[in-house]
């Protein structure tokens, strides 16, 4: 008896169970197909879903030097993952992103970058900016355009970065908080914030975003979008996104558990990579690929590992409502109890891997 043995899933362990594939076949090193440096927790907004908290009083910014061997050591892998800008507002250090852009590209990484819009101030800066970006390797312009956004950016700067980057050849993605009054109708409500025409959006990609009870959603948000449903599915985030916040730590996805405090999100901290050689850094990532909780996350699911962390512990008290699959891995930050059960299971867990002989 094993602490693996009884947990029921559709694929992945029950797999090992059924004994169709071996042990070290869920421990296997995966491909990273992406790397996120978030560039700043500094925005020029403060919206209330904001998993960052970011603001125009937010400082932190990520170390250079840190940014730029941490994507060194990114391109080692094969083939070498996109790199993807984010924030705060990324646009806020736009030498830095434009030196990591160049890096990338030389190293055979295309880039991509996330952002409110609101560092379009003219027509001719949008398409200055973006056509010097996109000749440097960047090649996805990705936006936040809703309500709770247009509150602080101008729906016309939004307009203008979505004009030029679709003129300079971007793809075009954006982003909407789902809002139960018009869930379903994502993109006409974009046209009708920003002018848009529908025949305009129809060359982007529209991505309905669900809110989650993180950061400063947690005391300013009242509308969350509750599935009713159990949340079967592996995680395809978990391993797959590497990310780099401005204090230096890495993150196994690019998801809701980065935006909680360092002090409650260990189980998702990898390490920290200021002051790391390029060396360092490769193997950081190399650890993070076989950290067998976030394997488990990626072939269970939070939903069913969190499930079998409460049959082994039927006393904890766990939310059973979820907004969706990063909803639920806040379950292992927010609830302490839920946390320390978890490492006990993982400690449980690599008993079973290396059994001492």
């Amino acid at each position: 008896m094993t602490a693996l043995d009884g947990i029921k899933v559709e694929h992945g362990l029950s797999d090992y169970l059924r004994h169709g594939i071996s042990l070290w076949d869920l421990v296997d090193k995966d491909s990273i197909s992406s790397v996120t440096i978030l560039l700043t927790y500094a925005c020029p907004a403060a919206c209330d879903h904001c998993v960052f908290e970011s603001s125009p009083s937010r400082r932190e910014t990520v170390n250079p030097e840190t940014a730029r061997r941490f994507v060194m050591a990114a391109a080692r892998q094969d083939p070498p993952p996109s790199l993807s800008f984010s924030g705060g507002e990324a646009f806020l250090q736009l030498d830095l992103m434009r030196e990591l852009t160049d890096l990338a590209a030389s190293l055979g990484m295309a880039s991509e970058v996330i952002s409110s819009s609101g560092w379009a101030t003219s027509d001719e800066r949008a398409t200055r900016v973006l056509r010097d970006l996109y000749a440097r390797g960047m090649r996805t312009y990705c936006t936040s355009i809703d309500d709770l956004h247009a509150a602080f950016i101008d729906p016309r700067k939004m307009r203008r970065a979505v004009e030029a980057a679709l003129g300079e050849g971007y793809t075009v993605v954006i982003n909407s908080i789902i809002r139960s009054d018009t869930r379903g109708r994502e993109t006409e409500h974009i046209s009708k914030i920003t002018g848009l025409p529908m025949e305009t959006l129809g060359r982007c990609v529209v991505h309905p975003f669900i809110t989650v009870p993180v950061g400063r959603a947690r005391t300013n948000v009242n509308d969350y979008l509750y599935l009713n449903k159990d949340f079967q599915e592996g995680c395809p985030f978990s391993t797959e996104i590497v990310t780099l916040s401005p204090r230096g730590f890495t993150y196994p996805c690019c998801g809701m558990v980065i935006g909680e405090p360092t002090s409650r999100a260990g189980l998702f901290i990898q390490d920290n990579l200021d002051g790391k050689s390029v060396d360092e850094i490769a193997e950081v990532i190399e650890a993070l690929k076989n950290d067998l909780f976030f394997k488990l996350l990626q072939t269970m699911g939070p939903y069913r590992l969190l499930q079998e962390i409460k049959k082994a512990n039927p006393e904890l008290d766990a939310r059973d409502r979820f907004t969706g699959s990063c909803d639920v891995c806040l379950e292992f930050t927010a609830n302490p109890a839920i946390a320390e059960a978890t490492r006990r299971f993982l400690d449980k867990c690599q008993a079973a891997l290396y059994p001492v002989t």
